[in-house]
């Protein structure tokens, strides 16, 4: 509970005003806590820094991998379940954007486990629709490059249609019809 609390108030304070202003100080005021409770579950700031992206990255596959499930047995429904569970968890978490393009310099430790857990998940679905004959692909080497190409698009989007201002603003369906037309050949003539 302590620790979830400290989690929570980290990534608000990270946030809003960026991993160089999330004191220790600041996230035990916000969660409520001690300062010297801080270090019953932390060794350092950087240790909870380093934590905050692979904790983050868990909650968003629990969310789209729900999303997956509830889908209709087809591979681009399960497709477009994830990308827009992907636009629901920014929704929810409106401060991801942001720790996530301080990450990379800030905590490159989480970062780079954040990109590895992403991409295993990712990569598991994409070997699953292989497996399942739902790709045109056969080379299984393919599938890292298809993992990365898709959660690039999945980025990018998201850093181009669904914040404006440093506000969170919910893509228009084009978007996910679009992607969902590049997914199914529908682009080039």
């Amino acid at each position: 509970m302590t620790r979830t609390r400290l989690f929570e108030a980290a990534i608000q304070i990270v946030g809003e005003q960026g991993y160089a202003g999330a004191s220790v100080a600041l996230i035990t005021a916000r969660a409520g806590v001690a300062q010297g409770t801080f270090y019953n579950y932390f060794e350092s700031r950087q240790d909870l820094l380093d934590q905050l992206l692979p904790a983050i990255s868990e909650q968003l596959h629990e969310l789209i991998r729900d999303r997956v499930r509830a889908a209709p047995d087809d591979p681009i429904e399960r497709e477009r379940a994830r990308l827009c569970g992907f636009f629901d968890f920014l929704e929810q978490s409106p401060h991801l954007f942001k720790i996530l393009s301080e990450g990379m310099v800030q905590a490159p430790v989480g970062f780079r486990r954040h990109l590895e857990m992403q991409s295993e998940s990712y990569r598991r679905a994409m070997e699953y629709e292989l497996r399942r004959g739902n790709l045109r692909i056969s080379d299984p080497r393919e599938i890292d490059i298809l993992t990365q190409m898709l959660l690039s698009t999945r980025e990018y989007l998201s850093g181009r249609f669904c914040y404006v201002d440093g506000q969170f603003v919910r893509p228009s369906e084009l978007v996910v019809e679009t992607y969902v037309k590049l997914l199914t050949g529908r682009i080039f003539a």
